[in-house]
């Protein structure tokens, strides 16, 4: 029958590491925290169990005798019984141990060391009764006087008869992994501001890798974080040194900034997580040269669809290690239908499929609590989440199955690496286990095998997304304005590396629509300047002095920076070059540009100039019309005219000679031949 911590010593009823009032004192002592213990005793007669537990609050002036109460309970079979025995529902009593606390506290440090003897065959006031092989619950009470003023939870194996040290077996494996993001650091003037949660954060993952420098621990690292830490003060850059020596450290892929797949694919920006998973894939290596950043698994957060599940499989991304929260969103609660020590499939809308894993959900809970000064104190917690692995094996040994292709995912819920205090008590613990170790994430993954049921793969069909919002175009047409003018700079200006920056941080989810918008205008008022430098010719008339002519416009150049512009004209009456002309403009001079046109009638028309970024797809200012005067066509068919009466009057002439010549010989002939044989005068 399971009870609510019933100590030996009457039936005194206590909360878990909750002080209550003790009656003798005003202030009473507590157990503020498990500072160690023995995972496990041995199975002979009189094995010593060893626990240090700190006392803290003592009223200096309580003379109240204070006592630890450790009380022994049947052995656990279940997870769910070491999450019910952590949190204070225990199963029945077996034993209880008193022990006089002044006999052991070391005054000047309040710490408390004791070594409780168990017995197997048989029941004394001196010892601690474990008859049974299994997990123990174990708890150690505070009791001043009559009162029980705090009480922890903890776990011990007791190992089999006459075994004295835990017999190998199949080895679990375990992966710890986390993220370490942050808010943009870049900001919309152009400079850099890490915050101090985000410190806070590099500071305990960094302390955490140095601490444990034996452990694998597979972090996504945010990219732009480690970019601005690299473009930052020497403090700074001496962080990030210390990132880069940790040599538990392993990278998992991550995108430049904070973006999800599921809400790019939605809003048709698909190419946008793929630049940004380029982009901290690249920065990454700069980074950290020495360092491979696995491309096999990606953390997910949030609710996976399949349609972002198809963008990460497109990527090469083989496995979806799917942590808490997305648990808890994607396919209705998707850590319902796998097992967490195993992979499985995720089918896709268009029959592909893609493995998944899950971050251990209850482990997560436990580990988020531990992170946060936890009553017991972090090693406390790491001695339940122990307890827990362990009956994980047991469970899975008692259902004949093997722990080949097995493994175990550990993260908190949100993904932030486990406080320093937490992960060392934890990686201690597990180094006495002769069949756990920590891996890599990517090892684990190599070696687990999907689950099967009934000889098939067990997969869970992910829904996909309803239909896509309307494109939002104005990312896009930010970075064509960044692109364009950036090709007007010279080799070697700073200002278009600072702008594609800001595009690269746009996208990041950390940021509201009003510092987009900030973003944005900081960079455009550059980008106007730039085009406002330019300045095109005032006169508003052009006289063309013949069909064959040219335009020549003085382009001033007021920017400090030579300038590359493309020249574009229309006008619906000349005939223009094929290619635009794209021109050098010096800074601070004016420059003369000359274009040949070919008119195709007299008169007055428009003609329209447009300045262009050199590729001719960003307008640049505002366009100019001015008036074109031909005038030439006019003489020139005065003169065709002349030429066409001169060739008509010299016809004529000739016709009208040879008129006569032929008249005349007529004559002559007529004469010659008449009868009088005579001819006329």
């Amino acid at each position: 029958m399971r009870s609510r911590l019933l100590i030996a010593l009457g039936t005194l009823v206590v909360t878990t590491a909750i002080p209550l009032q003790a009656a003798q004192a005003a202030t009473p002592e507590v157990i503020s925290s498990l500072i160690s213990q023995d995972q496990y005793v041995a199975g002979v007669e009189n094995s010593l169990i060893h626990f240090s537990v700190a006392l803290s609050g003592r009223d200096a002036a309580s003379t109240a005798a204070t006592k630890l109460v450790i009380t022994s309970y049947k052995p656990i079979h279940t997870r769910q019984e070491v999450r019910d025995a952590s949190t204070g529902e225990l199963p029945s009593t077996v034993d209880t141990v008193i022990i006089d606390v002044s006999q052991v506290r070391d005054p000047a440090t309040g710490r408390v060391d004791v070594a409780v003897p168990i017995e197997i065959g048989r029941r004394t006031k001196e010892a601690l009764q474990m008859s049974a092989t299994g997990v123990y619950p174990i708890s150690i009470g505070l009791q001043e006087g009559k009162s029980v003023t705090s009480q922890i939870v903890t776990f011990v194996e007791r190992l089999p008869q006459e075994v004295t040290s835990p017999l190998p077996s199949e080895n679990l494996r375990i992966a710890l992994v986390g993220t370490l993001t942050s808010e943009v650091s870049l900001q919309s003037d152009g400079s850099t501001l890490i915050s101090d949660a985000s410190r806070e954060l590099l500071s305990n993952a960094i302390t955490t890798l140095e601490a444990n420098p034996q452990t694998a621990v597979s972090l996504a690292v945010r990219p732009e974080l480690m970019d601005a830490l690299a473009n930052s003060s020497e403090a700074d850059i001496a962080v990030l040194s210390r990132l880069q020596a940790a040599t538990s450290l392993h990278l998992l892929a991550s995108t430049y900034v904070d973006v999800q797949p599921d809400e790019l694919v939605a809003s048709q920006n698909s190419d946008v997580f793929t630049s940004q998973l380029r982009l901290g894939e690249d920065t990454m290596a700069s980074i950290f040269p020495t360092k491979i950043v696995s491309r096999d698994s990606w953390l997910e957060s949030s609710a996976l669809s399949s349609n972002g599940a198809q963008l990460l499989r497109d990527l090469g991304l083989r496995t979806a290690v799917l942590l808490s929260e997305s648990q808890k969103t994607t396919a209705g609660g998707i850590s319902l239908f796998a097992e967490p020590t195993r992979l499985f499939e995720l089918k896709l809308s268009n029959s592909d499929r893609m493995t998944a894993a899950l971050a251990d959900i209850h482990l997560g809970e436990a580990l988020t609590r531990g992170s946060n000064e936890p009553n017991g104190g972090a090693y406390l917690v790491a001695q339940q989440i122990l307890a827990e692995l362990k009956v994980l094996r047991i469970e899975i040994v008692d259902r004949d199955e093997t722990m080949n292709g097995r493994g175990v995912i550990l993260s908190t819920e949100s993904g932030v690496l486990p406080s320093t205090a937490l992960t060392t008590a934890l990686v201690n613990s597990i180094a006495g286990q002769p069949d756990m170790s920590f891996v890599s994430l990517e090892d684990l993954l190599n070696t687990m095998t999907v689950s099967l049921m009934d000889g098939l793969p067990v997969s869970v069909e992910l829904q996909a997304l309803e239909d896509p919002n309307p494109a939002d175009t104005a990312l896009k047409d930010f970075a064509a304005r960044v692109n364009g003018f950036s090709a007007m700079l010279p080799d070697g200006d700073e200002r278009p590396t600072h702008w594609r920056r800001v595009i690269s941080v746009l996208p990041s989810r950390s940021l509201t629509q009003v510092q987009v918008k900030a973003y944005i205008n900081a960079v455009d008022t550059e980008l106007a300047a730039i085009g406002g430098s330019v300045v095109t010719p005032t006169s508003t008339i052009f006289t063309l002095g013949g069909r064959d002519s040219s335009i020549r416009l003085s382009l001033r150049n007021d920017n400090d920076t030579d300038l590359l512009v493309r020249v574009h004209l229309t006008s619906s009456k000349l005939t223009l070059p094929k290619d635009d002309q794209v021109v050098t403009l010096p800074a601070g001079t004016t420059t003369l540009v000359e274009i040949p046109v070919t008119a195709k009638s007299n008169g007055r028309f428009p003609v329209t100039l447009q300045l262009l970024t050199p590729n001719g797809d960003v307008t640049v200012g505002t366009p100019a019309t001015f008036s074109a005067r031909v005038n030439a066509l006019a003489g020139l068919g005065q003169l065709f005219t002349g030429i066409a009466l001169l060739l008509l009057l010299s016809w004529w002439i000739h016709h009208l000679r040879r008129e006569h010549q032929r008249r005349q010989f007529e004559s002559f002939d007529s004469t010659e031949r008449h009868p009088s044989g005579e001819r006329s005068a």
